[in-house]
């Protein structure tokens, strides 16, 4: 972890870096002219008490102590099992879907995955909102567990699916608090850096899992994800300990209101009336618009689905039930614009959020998802059939992107520390990510070269990292705290709609193209039945014949070229969408519309004598008329 500056050196460096400040910057009060439209109307502490309760934490931990730390160091250990667990589950996946000799529907599986995944991202907000961060990390870890129990269970595909799409929500839910956490308790100038430090564990788990994978075998699946309903509540029980007691602590200090307060503690006092447990659950179904969550999810989920589907549906497009599919997931997402627009009073996606920035994350975002899944979904089953490695190998290659976002992510920190700038930072990295992808594409042409393969995913990463980074620092710059945790969510709902529609076209491609290479590689050599569990099995595809194998490899790479080329094209647009984006300076503040310090990081005087300075340094530059005369 970065050494920890001094209070005073931060001030200071707030001071000098006012007084350079140059005329084309943004100062406070043109961001919030320009980027708050329309936020002319704050929330009250009484809708957001989850606000209210992390903002009291600030007071609790007080400025220069341990506790802010010893919160931040609980919160990196939650990130080293997640990243543990990510490592080792992401080489099971192919693996553990081949086992039921259905490795073609990892589309399928993964439209449902990241549509729940998309959709449970405002549910989990406004839990961690409207109650309260450490509630939501519990609701989170009870959908993790039971989730991996159903997988490492499994008797089926379909109950490994099930399993997959509980266990996204726990997994996102966790993800989703753990960036608002951050976000809560880091000012903007370190925020990129603190992202990038708590992915840190990535570089170390991604070896770790190889070792791991490497003494389960490919048979030991069900234990490479059930041992984690095991790790991951060990090492999320310190920073939920810590989190409740500050919750507690901040009631007896008086540092909570009772707007802010629980339920039961308003009643107690008399300023609410007891009531029936149906009503409770009635108000939080309303305010959280589960009605609207479930037009969005189903909606979404009619019209992606067909596209993994049409290769096994009788007449394929032209089936009928495909095509209401179709019909009813239109007539659904219409039902949810107008119910957003005109119906609901807490809608998922209130209109206050949405300025210039926050739009252009949101589409870098969202190309840089679809493009992902579109060159990703079958990418690790690619290079298992296509190369030699062996598992603990493999394993380290397919976590080699993940080493790359996760230390490129802790240098595009360091740069916006430095730069106090994300723009620029992330429309380099975009860039860059072009650049990678179009390696990968050349890579697939000359016969898959080991060193232009890693190569790849380094550029890839690198690229990947600083526009991460920069849409997750420019998004939540934008946007006051009280909604900080809306803008999350719907930045990681967003662009996860768009790697769902990602992995449906990859699938639909896959379904098309795969079999029909197959064919044409291995008619002369192999029956159609043959054919048919190659297709539906990398390790069967990978465990062929010299003479066979050539085959099946001038298949898979004639396939994966179809998605690699659109994914390239579709990375350009990202690099257009980054250039419209507000150049915000990254200083002190929680964000760039609020002149609210973190305090924790730095206490209100050091905040309020920077302000002077930066102040004094602004009057130098700019004399008023009566100093003149």
């Amino acid at each position: 972890m970065a050494t920890r500056p001094t209070a005073s050196a931060m001030m200071s460096s707030l001071a000098t870096d006012s007084a350079s400040r140059t005329s084309d910057d943004y100062d406070v009060k043109s961001a919030r002219d320009i980027e708050t439209q329309p936020h002319d109307v704050v929330k009250k502490e009484e809708e957001d008490p989850g606000v209210a309760r992390i903002e009291a934490l600030y007071r609790v931990f007080g400025a220069g102590g341990t506790k802010i730390w010893t919160l931040y160091i609980s919160i990196l250990l939650i990130s080293y099992a997640a990243s543990l667990d990510s490592s080792v589950s992401y080489t099971y996946y192919a693996i553990a879907t081949s086992a039921f000799s259905a490795h073609s529907l990892l589309g399928a599986i993964d439209v449902a995955v990241s549509i729940m995944g998309s959709v449970c991202r405002p549910f989990i907000a406004k839990i961690a909102d409207h109650v309260s961060r450490p509630w939501a990390y519990l609701f989170s870890l009870v959908f993790y567990v039971i989730g991996y129990i159903i997988i490492a269970s499994s008797k089926t595909v379909n109950a490994f699916a099930a399993g997959q799409v509980i266990y996204k929500v726990g997994n996102v839910g966790l993800d989703l608090v753990t960036t608002i956490v951050i976000g809560d308790v880091s000012p903007l100038q370190w925020r990129g850096l603190f992202q990038g430090i708590n992915s840190a564990p990535w570089i170390i788990n991604s070896f770790i899992a190889g070792y791991i994978t490497a003494d389960l075998g490919t048979g030991g699946w069900r234990w490479g994800y059930g041992m984690f309903c095991l790790i991951l509540p060990a090492c999320m029980a310190p920073a939920l300990m810590i989190m409740f007691w500050a919750d507690i602590k901040a009631k007896k200090m008086g540092a909570l209101s009772l707007a802010a307060s629980d339920y039961t503690a308003r009643v107690r006092a008399g300023k609410e009336e007891r009531k029936s447990w149906h009503k409770i659950v009635l108000e939080m179904l309303i305010v959280i618009d589960a009605f609207g969550l479930v037009l969005l999810g189903v909606g979404f989920s009619l019209i992606l689905l067909p596209f993994t589907l049409y290769t096994t549906a009788k007449e394929g497009w032209r089936n009928p039930s495909l095509i209401a599919m179709f019909i009813v997931g239109g007539i659904l997402l219409i039902a949810f614009t107008l119910w957003e627009l005109y119906v609901t009073n807490h809608p998922i996606m209130p209109r206050r959020i949405w300025n210039r920035t926050f739009i252009m994350c949101v589409i870098i975002d969202a190309l840089y998802y679809f493009g992902g899944y579109l060159g990703d979904t079958y990418f690790s089953s690619w290079v298992y059939v296509v190369k030699d490695w062996s598992l603990r190998d493999y394993t380290f290659f397919t976590n080699t992107l993940t080493v790359g976002l996760c230390f490129f992510g802790i240098v595009a920190g360091l740069l916006m520390r430095i730069t106090h700038r994300y723009k620029y930072i992330q429309v380099i990295g975009l860039c860059i990510r072009s650049l990678g992808l179009g390696l990968r594409l050349h890579t697939s042409l000359r016969g898959n070269p080991d060193a232009e393969l890693v190569m790849t995913q380094v550029i890839i990463s690198m690229g990947g990292a600083f526009s991460v980074v920069g849409s997750q620092v420019g998004s939540q710059a934008s946007v006051p705290h009280t909604d900080m945790a809306t803008a999350i969510s719907l930045l990681g709902m967003l662009t996860n709609l768009g790697g769902a529609i990602g992995s449906a076209v990859a699938a639909a491609v896959w379904g098309h193209w795969m079999p029909k290479n197959l064919t044409a590689q291995l008619s002369g050599l192999l029956s159609a039945e043959q054919i048919e569990e190659i297709y539906g099995s990398i390790t069967t595809a990978r465990t062929q014949p010299d003479n066979i194998r050539t085959g099946v490899i001038k298949a898979y790479n004639d396939t994966v070229f179809r998605l690699y080329l659109p994914a390239l094209i579709i990375s350009f647009v990202a690099i257009l969408a980054g250039l419209l984006a507000s150049n915000f300076r990254l200083d002190s503040r929680q964000n760039a519309i609020e002149d609210k310090a973190v305090i924790g990081f730095e206490t209100e005087a050091e905040h309020d004598s920077a302000k002077d300075s930066e102040k004094d340094s602004e009057k130098e530059k700019h004399p008023s008329t009566e100093t003149k005369g």
